[in-house]
């Protein structure tokens, strides 16, 4: 069983390597990743676009605004009040109706997601592909100027790291990102992007 595992993960390396290993030599990790990250959103993206009904998640999101407008207005109207209590099932029953619209994009993304961590890793972790090419290289894809390191926690993250992780690259510097940080800052503001130029509310 382990034998069958171990030759479908190693056959999806070699397929991945195929795909992106051209990047992975001739551009900067930065970059790189960013590259990957980009194409991945684009198909979270892409993927949201045409399984959510963008209109009625619009709508839902208008209603539960309006309701909560109101649930502010009410501490002062004891009326109001009643009206609220009368609307809160069917609140309850669009917020349910918007939770399952914005996880259905997830049941066809989330294999995809993983699986890319997973060859970022393979390339980018210690003792992966680019390590091994480069014994000397210290993990560090990019550094952040000092006060957006500071405004994304990043020592934070350092340190709570420390305390699940051991061994593999050590920590450079406050301002350093290795490849899983720097891919999370790329896939949330590639993801931004891409759901306004969509139209993605």
């Amino acid at each position: 069983m382990f034998e069958i595992f171990r030759f479908i993960v190693d056959t999806y390396y070699k397929t991945m390597d195929m795909l992106f290993m051209p990047i992975v030599i001739n551009i900067h990790p930065a970059l790189a990743i960013l590259i990957i990250a980009f194409i991945v959103s684009f198909i979270i993206t892409l993927a949201t676009k045409l399984l959510v009904d963008q209109e009625r998640m619009e709508e839902i999101k208008k209603r539960i605004k309006e309701f909560q407008v109101k649930v502010r207005k009410a501490s002062k109207d004891p009326e109001l009040m009643k009206e609220i209590e009368k609307e809160q099932e069917e609140i309850m029953k669009i917020q349910m109706e918007m939770m399952k619209m914005s996880f259905k994009p997830m049941i066809y993304t989330w294999v995809p997601i993983i699986a890319i961590i997973a060859y970022l890793k393979h390339v980018y972790g210690y003792n992966g592909v680019l390590h091994t090419l480069n014994p000397s290289w210290n993990g560090v894809v990019v550094y952040l100027p000092t006060i957006l390191s500071k405004l994304l926690l990043v020592p934070f993250f350092h340190w709570l790291g420390g305390l699940f992780y051991r061994g593999g690259f050590g920590i450079v510097s406050d301002e350093a990102l290795g490849w899983l940080g720097w891919y999370v800052i790329c896939s949330m503001a590639t993801s931004t992007f891409l759901r306004k130029v969509m139209g993605i509310k």
